[in-house]
Parts: structure tokens; sequence; C-alpha cells
């Protein structure tokens, strides 16, 4: 499910590409769907859903709701209806035989994707910085890509441990 210091990287992460003056366009779809209404309110609040929406191909309404679940995409940002990852796989799905790269961890085989007659479908899981970099760039982003696009952004206090994967299994007598 994608939280609130989620959206708060994608918004950190598009003002630093315009900072850079690097052209935000996206290459790929990114859907993006805030968990609750309550975190959208605090997100127009704090002025972060304004950047979204600058950037957005489509933002969902409430009082508009679409007819049909959506099964093909454009290369945009999608703002959809809050809720648990817009339920993909259970009615919107890819387009059958595409690569999707996600955040979230319901990415059994056929769920989010299904296989075409010409391609498997591919669904990948990624961290929130990698999704949004790909979907700009229509690729796997490099290290220094990667690196300027989450400058300032505290992702994580995880630490790897200091001893090897062989160091934990030694047995000591």
């Amino acid at each position: 499910m994608v939280q609130k210091g989620d959206l708060k990287i994608v918004v950190q992460m598009l003002r630093n590409l315009e900072k850079s003056g690097q052209e935000i366009k996206f290459k790929a779809p990114l859907v993006v769907a805030a968990p609750t209404y309550n975190i959208i309110d605090e997100l127009k609040e704090e002025g972060d859903w304004e950047v979204l929406q600058r950037y957005s191909g489509f933002e969902f309404d409430d009082f508009m709701p679409k007819a049909t679940p959506r099964k093909e995409y454009e290369n945009q940002l999608y703002l959809e209806r809050p809720g648990c990852n817009l339920c993909m796989g259970n009615q919107e799905k890819a387009e059958k035989g595409d690569t999707v790269l996600a955040t979230s961890t319901r990415l059994f085989a056929g769920r989010v994707v299904e296989d075409s007659a010409e391609k498997k479908g591919e669904s990948l899981l990624a961290s929130t910085p990698v999704v949004v970099l790909s979907a700009i760039l229509g690729r796997t982003p490099s290290m220094e890509e990667y690196k300027a696009a989450v400058e300032g952004i505290k992702l994580t206090k995880f630490a790897p441990p200091k001893k090897t994967p062989l160091d934990a299994l030694s047995v000591h007598y």
C-alpha cells in the first residue's frame, strides 16, 4: 500500500527534477493512489497535491467516476481514487504482455498483467523512487540519475549488517 511518505517522495522527486531543469515527461504510465481521502486533504494543505496535479494527465473525479475499469494506459501520471493500490489486478489490469514495475507486493502471476500470445506479462517489485524515475525515463535509472532525483529525501534508516552472511553462520566452539 502506498503511504503518505511515498507520495511525499514522489513530490520531492518532481521538485528535484524541476530544479535540475530536466523536462518531466512520462515515457511510461505512472499510476498513483493515495491510501485515503484524508491523506489527499493533508497533501493539499501542505502544497504537495498541486505538484502532483501539475504533472497529472488524469485525476479521479468522484462526481464523474469511470464507467469501466481501465485496461489501456497513456504515458502520463494518473492520480487515481484513494484506496488500496487501486485493487490493481482485481478490476484494473495492465495490457496483456506488459512489464509492470510496482511498489505493491501483490504481484502474483496474472494478477496485474496477463500473458499475451507474443509475450509473458511481468510484474516486478521496486522502491517508490525507482518506479517513479523509471516511468519518467522509460527505463531503469542509472545510479547518478537516481541519486540526483532523491537528493534531500530520507529514504530509509536501514544499514546493512557489518558482518558478512557467512560470518553470521559460522559457529564458534
